[in-house]
């Protein structure tokens, strides 16, 4: 008989349970033992096969020859219109009757009660088929994207860690392991939780193309924690903590909102921006450590403790200008009582045991603070099975042989199997049947298959398939890193040789390459998405391409306000500019006022290490006569270098570079600045 079920939740599908009662002696050869031989569970099984096809068809059996067992020559249940489940698990009971039996066969009774419960516990997804879409050939894998298949104990792991800092304490932990192990989708497992305990959440991936800034970058997502200060708290607890800025600040104020400009979000009139600028520019490493420990302390508690993922780590240099030294100064604050939760993530087969990433952990355990270490394996072959299984709406015992195969060809790999699979599906090895309302596959076929070693072979394959404008498209966002700006586009678009970047780019989107970052910016979805991509300009036309990028950006939009992209322009041009200024010297000393606009920036916001990067390039631009042909702007550039070097706690470039200017300098107020800078080093 069927029963509903009483305790069904509201707005979901509600579980219905089959209860059938038999004799066993009723069975052909029954036992009546404990231990059950095969052809025992076999004459079991068919029977209740009979049982339930004569209960859902209202039709006698009819027995057939040559069989073990009474055979019913039936037709399928779905050509009655039963969904596709019922229909397989009744013919594979059946089946069990069959001398050379089916793989898909029941084994036992046991296995039987397995697909039940899945019937029973999730019916949207193993008992109802599911809807075609109208659009043919639309038919996609549904995979669930919230679940993170086989890491029960991570995810156990890193948010006990959560729990202990949201009860007031400031912890570390570190994720390793090979791209795509599902390192990002862990950490996000997270956010909703402390998002729920009314904390705030910060997040940033490093890449390859902006490595050279990644102090700049780190500073900028603690910029960000002032508007989501904002966003979150309530007038009268935003004016508690202007309150509490302010007493802990004092006459410092303006050193914070010097590093952090966001901080007039929380209050518009807490400081002036006229007062900031006149601050004075020298705040070098340990100065910001000092300013964000401070700031830390008042906008972190109990109540709202901060979250802070830094992505990708094996980016970060070991300079002793590494941001990780500033994470370590606000984890180890003597002084405070932050609750900081620090998420780092890294690829483990890109960093050497000298890293600063494990620099940054011996120092933290050595100083007390909690710090745990995972690594992501590939996912197990039972739990890349379930993960399948749920893809595809069928019962994880049916699926177990392509499980094998996709397991043996990626190594259980998550980002990996995700994309195999597409692949399957678009070389139709994979296919979905309207009539049996199921997927089908051909198991010798995909074992013949040539699969790429790696998910980046496969992607590049996938993406060479193309059209020559989506191809175009994902090329030039991958030059830019991770995530191209929408001002980037709107620019590029205005150039006839990159007039399609938009459409080609909506094109992208839509065939999963990149996401929509809220309504503006384009980031694709896999760090391995963007290296395909960036494979798509030949290995020795990379220099020539990040240079008429960079050009064209520079052209367009000369004489406006780039300052939102000026780090763009300044690194497509950098990358491979220096062919193309052999025979143009005028262009040259535009490039160089170009980093220096980006040095300054950098500088502005305390990124020394990237700011002397910049400079470095500005003079080197210049020509070897530049004291006489280019006097302010030499004298400027060498100023502003020595400082950086300073700051950056580089004493012997600092001096080299003020001695240049006491050489080449032609007054005497000049060379007093230059004396005053090498009495500061």
């Amino acid at each position: 008989s069927f029963s509903d079920a009483d305790d069904g939740v509201e707005d979901q599908i509600i579980g219905r349970y089959l209860e059938v009662e038999f004799e066993l002696t009723s069975l052909p050869d029954a036992v009546t033992t404990s231990v059950c031989s095969q052809s025992d569970e076999d004459a079991h099984c068919h029977a209740l096969g009979v049982i339930l096809y004569e209960l859902f068809s209202n039709l006698s059996p009819s027995p057939m020859p040559h069989s073990a067992f009474p055979k019913v020559a039936c037709c399928p249940l779905i050509e009655l219109g039963y969904p596709a489940s019922i229909s397989m698990l009744v013919q594979n009971l059946l089946e069990c009757g069959e001398v050379n039996r089916p793989y898909n066969a029941y084994d036992s009774l046991e296995t039987l009660s397995k697909d039940l419960h899945l019937l029973l516990l999730d019916p949207n997804r193993f008992l109802f088929d599911q809807e075609l879409s109208a659009k043919i050939g639309s038919k996609q894998l549904s995979f669930r994207e919230h679940i993170l298949y086989g890491r029960e104990k991570e995810i156990s792991l890193i948010t006990d860690a959560f729990c202990r800092v949201s009860s007031g304490k400031s912890e570390a932990l570190f994720i390793g392991g090979f791209s795509g192990a599902g390192k990002s989708r862990l950490v996000n497992s997270l956010t909703s939780r402390v998002d729920h305990a009314e904390g705030y959440v910060l997040t940033h991936k490093f890449d390859q193309i902006s490595k050279e800034r990644p102090l700049l970058e780190v500073i900028s997502v603690f910029n960000n924690l002032c508007l989501l200060v904002r966003e979150k708290r309530s007038s009268q607890e935003l004016l508690v903590i202007v309150k509490n800025l302010v007493e802990v600040f004092g006459t410092d104020f303006s050193m914070l909102a010097r590093l952090l400009p966001n901080i007039k979000a929380i209050h518009p009139g807490l400081i002036q921006t006229d007062h900031i600028s006149e601050s004075g520019d020298q705040m070098k490493l340990q100065n910001v450590c000092f300013i964000l420990q401070r700031f830390m302390r008042v906008v972190s508690s109990t109540l709202h403790p901060v979250m802070l993922f830094l992505d990708d780590l094996q980016w970060c240099d070991n300079s002793r200008n590494s941001p990780l030294k500033l994470i370590e100064g606000i984890l180890c604050d003597v002084g405070g009582s932050s609750c900081f939760f620090f998420v780092g993530s890294f690829r483990s087969n890109q960093v050497q045991d000298d890293h600063a990433i494990f620099h940054l952990i011996d120092n933290l355990s050595s100083f007390g603070v909690p710090t745990a270490k995972l690594s992501l394996e590939g996912l197990k072959p039972d739990d890349l099975n379930t993960m399948i299984s749920d893809a595809m709406r069928i019962f994880p015992r049916i699926c177990k042989p392509l499980s094998e195969i996709v397991f043996q060809k990626t190594k259980g790999n998550p980002f990996f199997v995700l994309e195999f699979l597409r692949s399957l599906v678009d070389g139709s090895f994979l296919e979905y049947s309207a009539k049996k309302r199921r997927w089908h596959w051909d198991l010798d076929r995909i074992r013949a298959m040539d699969v790429a070693d790696n998910v980046l072979d496969l992607l590049s394959r996938k993406m060479s398939g193309l059209s020559e404008n989506v191809q175009k498209s994902l090329a030039v966002a991958a030059c830019f890193g991770m995530k191209i700006k929408e001002s980037v586009v709107n620019y590029l678009s205005a150039d006839p040789g990159f007039s399609n970047i938009q459409s080609g780019l909506e094109h992208v989107i839509a065939e999963g390459f990149m996401i929509k970052v809220g309504t503006s910016d384009f980031k694709f979805v896999h760090d391995k998405v963007r290296e395909a991509a960036y494979g798509l300009i030949p290995q020795n036309e990379k220099r020539l391409y990040h240079y008429q990028l960079g050009m064209s950006l520079y052209s367009i939009s000369k004489g406006r306000d780039v300052d939102d992209i000026i780090f763009s322009i300044a690194d497509q041009i950098n990358l491979g500019m220096y062919d193309s200024l052999v025979h143009n010297p005028e262009l040259g000393l535009d490039l160089a006022k170009l980093n220096e606009m980006a040095g300054v920036k950098a500088a502005c916001s305390s990124d020394y290490p990237t700011a002397r990067s910049y400079l470095d390039i500005a003079l080197a631009l210049l020509p070897k006569n530049r004291w006489e042909s280019h006097y302010d702007l030499t004298l400027r550039l060498h100023f502003l270098l020595a400082k950086s070097a300073h700051w950056c706690g580089d004493m012997e470039k600092a001096c080299d570079v003020s001695q240049k200017i006491l050489e080449g300098c032609r007054h005497t107020e000049d060379k007093i600045k230059a004396y005053h800078r090498l009495v500061l080093i």
